[in-house]
């Protein structure tokens, strides 16, 4: 039976491989950059901005490589460079965030989202409606799925349907964000004194 491609794939790529291997590497740098700015002891506002930074740069180096220097993706470069940072920033935001209010015992449960349940739920090797349920409306929500479907978009199908992914992302990325916000929250109640610390300090027996 004949078949008709819905979109030409570059000549490049005529595989689609590209797209297929983008997303793990974004996933990956994700988890890298929050276990980076744990790392490193960045907190509140300065852990934000650089999750957020690196995410940017991350993003315009792989539109960089895949769009100018290989030529496997054939979208607007622009809206491919955000596909990547979004990707890259949702799954920072998210492991720095867990982080920052669990310990770094966070960055592993950010990994596990991530790599164990986001990258082989993702479905971008296939498609999504090729997995089996739960797992394909599960991926579908995780950041590496949905960043799939985002960079699947813009660089075939100029942008359309990129609501649900965009709003998937920027859920990930404001929950990590806040956690980022609380983990900092937290920590300067504990060092400033506050109701834990008291309670940590005050000699048992003692009355209230």
């Amino acid at each position: 039976m004949p078949t008709k491609d819905v979109v030409a794939l570059p000549e490049e790529d005529p595989r689609g491989a590209a797209l297929n291997a983008g997303v793990l590497p974004m996933a990956l740098a994700g988890i890298a950059t929050g276990g980076a700015v744990t790392a490193l002891g960045l907190r509140g506002a300065r852990a934000a901005t650089a999750v957020l930074g690196t995410a940017t740069a991350i993003g315009l180096v792989a539109a960089g490589i895949a769009h100018s220097w290989l030529g496997v993706l054939a979208g607007d470069w622009w809206a491919e460079a955000g596909a990547f940072a979004l990707v890259a920033g949702a799954g920072g935001a998210t492991v720095a965030g867990l982080a920052a209010l669990l310990g770094t015992g966070g960055v592993g449960l950010g990994a596990l989202l991530l790599m164990l349940l986001g990258n082989p739920f993702s479905g971008v090797s296939t498609a999504p409606e090729l997995l089996p349920e739960p797992a394909a409306t599960l991926g579908r929500w995780l950041p590496p799925g949905a960043g799939g479907q985002l960079l699947r978009s813009v660089s075939y199908f100029d942008g359309n349907a990129v609501g649900v992914p965009l709003v998937t992302l920027g859920i990930w990325t404001l929950l990590g964000l806040c956690l980022i916000w609380l983990g900092a929250l937290v920590e300067r109640r504990r060092a400033t004194g506050g109701p834990d610390s008291v309670a940590e300090l005050r000699p048992a027996g003692s009355p209230v």
